[in-house]
């Protein structure tokens, strides 16, 4: 593997590895400075970035853009959330099933106890 690109975005920074296979796994790091500390910005923020730009902006063929957008998936997760390898797999799965899934949604249990807990627990009952 190759050492990944770094760049500096101005929402911080994103790192990018082509993977075996040319596959390309890229990496977005929020600079809270820079971004609104709010829930779900950082996921406008890559789609923005995905659809936005790499799609939009630097393809012209509108064919190439179709293919290209029917075999794009998006995985975003915060960082305090445990996650296995196989729930991608479970997915894209899923979306390879029915081609009209354009998204799919986990929902967060909050695990432990106490205040820290009760207030995730809140929070995430909220969205």
């Amino acid at each position: 593997l190759k050492p990944p690109k770094k760049i500096i975005t101005p929402y911080g920074g994103r790192i990018s590895f082509i993977m075996p296979g040319k596959n390309r796994l890229t990496i977005h790091l929020k600079d809270k400075q820079k971004i609104r500390v709010r829930k779900r910005w950082s996921q406008v923020m890559y789609l923005y970035y995905l659809l936005g730009y790499r799609l939009m902006m630097k393809v012209d063929d509108e064919i190439r853009k179709e293919i290209i957008s029917q075999n794009t998936f998006i995985l975003t997760l915060d960082g305090d959330v445990d996650f296995s390898p196989q729930c991608v797999h479970l997915l894209v799965d899923l979306m390879k099933k029915d081609r009209r899934l354009g998204a799919a949604c986990g929902r967060i249990h909050p695990r432990g106890s106490g205040r820290q807990f009760e207030v995730l627990y809140f929070s995430e009952a909220k969205v």
